[in-house]
């Protein structure tokens, strides 16, 4: 179903003594997450605890269909096609009783962060020779890219949607260059560049940004092998209104990019046999 788009976002939002009313929680999840500021926080609440909504739920299953997820399931939940980083989980707390001395009272707080990145599903796996492309990163937009059309990959990409990705790459080579056979940081759109009217992309490619220091890469490598590895999503291909609104964009891209890939997270994929 199409969610409507939330007119403002919030620093926070809370569900509470409800959650396990709503029939499917993750839409839930994925519309409060629309209505978040990056870095805003999501908290599931009750103050009763799962233990009382598990009793809710087996009396009247049609009222309360689902239980309170624990640490786990809620991890899963949100680390499947949402923007969302687990922030805290807590069942059971200290609090005062009349004559001051602590005691332990059951609750549910379960909270996520809103975070740039969404972790995709089915890493995507690419490898083709670098085209020269249209030669706008570096020239117009002081962004390099290394360029793979879709015709290399017998169309692969045709139901891939269009977006800014990240992940990581290499370039194949005999050692002699620098740079190569080495894994690096990618930032990467896949679409048809809309933004240049009259000069769109005619089939969907990746441009792939390697994020690297000056010296990392001895020269260009159009014509070399490239290894690609997407692993996460940052957002829809959009066509901006000047080029400084697209330059903002992409160095935006490029650090959510970088400090993604640094997450453990995301350099467990570094393992990844395809990259080696």
């Amino acid at each position: 179903e199409q969610i409507v788009k939330h007119r403002e976002q919030y620093d926070g939002i809370v569900i509470n003594a409800c959650f396990g009313n709503f029939y499917d929680p993750v839409s839930v999840l994925t519309a409060a997450s629309k209505g978040l500021k990056n870095d805003g926080i999501i908290a599931i609440t009750h103050p009763l605890g799962a233990q009382f909504v598990k009793k809710l739920h087996t009396e009247d299953p049609e009222t309360v269909p689902h239980n309170l997820p624990s640490q786990d399931i809620f991890e899963e939940m949100i680390r499947e096609s949402q923007p969302l980083s687990m922030y805290s989980f807590i069942e059971e707390i200290d609090s005062p009783d009349d004559k001051n001395n602590d005691t332990s009272q059951v609750i549910y707080y379960a909270s996520a962060k809103k975070v740039p990145q969404i972790t995709i599903q089915n890493t995507i796996h690419l490898r083709g020779p670098v085209d020269s492309g249209y030669g706008r990163g570096g020239k117009k937009l002081g962004v390099p890219t290394a360029n793979l059309p879709c015709s290399l990959f017998a169309n692969a990409l045709q139901n891939v949607p269009t977006g800014v990705y990240f992940g990581w790459a290499v370039i194949e080579g005999d050692g002699e260059k620098k740079g190569r056979n080495a894994i690096h940081k990618a930032v990467c759109n896949v679409g048809y560049s809309p933004t240049f009217d009259g000069e769109e992309n005619k089939e969907k490619i990746v441009e792939a940004h390697l994020i690297v220091n000056d010296g990392d890469i001895d020269g260009d490598f159009y014509g070399e092998t490239m290894r690609l590895a997407l692993i996460g999503f940052l957002r829809p291909e959009m066509k901006f209104e000047s080029f400084p609104a697209l330059i903002s964009a992409i160095m935006n891209d490029k650090a959510n990019a970088k400090d993604a890939l640094d997450l453990s997270t995301y350099t467990e994929f570094t393992k990844d046999p395809f990259q080696h």
